[in-house]
């Protein structure tokens, strides 16, 4: 049970590393969201299609209902990843990364309306001592700086993201996390296919790498080992645990794009990182 528990924590923290590249691809790759995100969706939706193929596993699910809901759930994840890379893009990589991650108290909040659980006081605390962290990170807010608009992207791509998630383990958690992966994903990208008419696609042979690159691993692996954790964790513990993310989109960031984190985010992310130990520590020690 309890070597069970670890490989789920270490897989989870694992996917955790590899979605926090994802931000970088804002940057790297010079072309609007909606057309970045339908060519991550391609490719994430080619891979698990012929990844499921390969397992001789059924593309759909038995129940009619489920496929409705699984595939119609695209359209938040759609939703989630185009305004996550607009929030990068007229702002920052921190901007866009931490205001996401505002997403655990949108969970806290929203979870009694989903299942039948109760806010804890300790719930609440732990969603605050996150929002602090962010707080320092954040730079100054006015309405005439493009901060303010990141910030609020950043904030609707946070709240799909949870309303998605909850979603997705109320009515799906039955079912394999590579198939759910894959209905999102096409139903994403054939949403996003008319923007192919109002705009160009990738270029030269550099960007369609570094789109496939973005759709394979950093998307249909990351996210389906991601969905995997929420559905073995409290939707809520999966939640608050995400929040070391933006410390590894910070380090990466740095890394690529050179992007040195300010003293401020320094200060932030160690508030983040006591918050995503010590909800490590509770989920380790209570049984889910």
């Amino acid at each position: 049970m309890e070597e069970n528990r670890l490989r789920t924590y270490l897989e989870f923290q694992i996917s955790q590393l590899i979605i926090s590249g994802n931000v970088l691809f804002s940057h790297l790759l010079p072309y609007s969201p909606s057309v970045i995100t339908w060519g991550r969706t391609l490719f994430s939706s080619l891979l698990l299609g012929s990844l499921l193929y390969l397992r001789k596993r059924p593309i759909l699910f038995s129940s009619k209902r489920d496929n409705r809901i699984s595939l119609g759930l695209g359209v938040l994840l759609a939703a989630h990843w185009v305004t996550f890379f607009s929030s990068a893009q007229i702002s920052s990589v921190a901007i866009a990364v931490l205001t996401l991650f505002t997403h655990p108290i949108w969970t806290v909040l929203l979870e009694p309306f989903f299942f039948k659980v109760k806010l804890k006081v300790s719930d609440i605390a732990m969603a605050g001592f996150v929002c602090v962290g962010m707080w320092f990170l954040v730079p100054e807010f006015t309405i005439a700086n493009e901060y303010f608009v990141g910030v609020i992207i950043g904030l609707i791509s946070a709240l799909t993201l949870a309303v998605r998630n909850l979603l997705t383990k109320k009515y799906l958690s039955g079912h394999g996390s590579s198939q759910v992966m894959f209905h999102q994903s096409v139903a994403s990208c054939v949403i996003l296919s008319p923007i192919l008419f109002l705009e160009d696609t990738f270029k030269s042979g550099q960007d369609w790498a570094l789109v496939f690159l973005l759709g394979t691993f950093f998307t249909a692996i990351g996210h389906t080992m991601y969905i995997k954790a929420v559905f073995k964790m409290k939707v809520k513990t999966v939640g608050l645990l995400s929040t070391i993310q933006p410390v590894y989109s910070a380090v990466l960031a740095w890394l690529v794009l050179g992007e040195f984190p300010r003293k401020e985010e320094f200060l932030g992310g160690t508030l983040i990182l006591v918050a995503a130990f010590v909800e490590s520590f509770r989920y380790n020690r209570n049984s889910e």
